[in-house]
């Protein structure tokens, strides 16, 4: 029987410390992997994606440049909304 406890003690502490390096790390990790996937842009695309930013759970803010134009984007999970259109931005 005390085995059985000691065996789900380890079990949970090494859970637990796995968890733990997962959120250190993740910070770190999360702007290198989107940096990473969204560098691959098509030669003469006219839609260049130049930020994403988490608000919360199921949240984001999107900033894309389309034609010239900077457009930024409200991310839910049931719904996408156009919050800033530039209709002056040249570049």
């Amino acid at each position: 029987m005390t085995d059985l406890f000691f065996s789900f003690l380890r079990t949970f502490v090494a859970l637990g410390i796995v968890i733990v390096l997962i959120l250190i790390t993740l910070p770190y990790l999360l702007p290198l992997l989107q940096r990473l996937r969204w560098t691959r842009e098509e030669k003469g695309s006219e839609i260049k994606l130049r930020r994403v930013i988490p608000l919360g759970r199921n949240m984001l803010l999107v900033e894309l440049e389309i034609k010239g134009k900077l457009f930024v984007l409200a991310i839910t999970e049931g719904a996408v909304e156009v919050v800033y259109k530039d209709e002056d931005n040249p570049a």
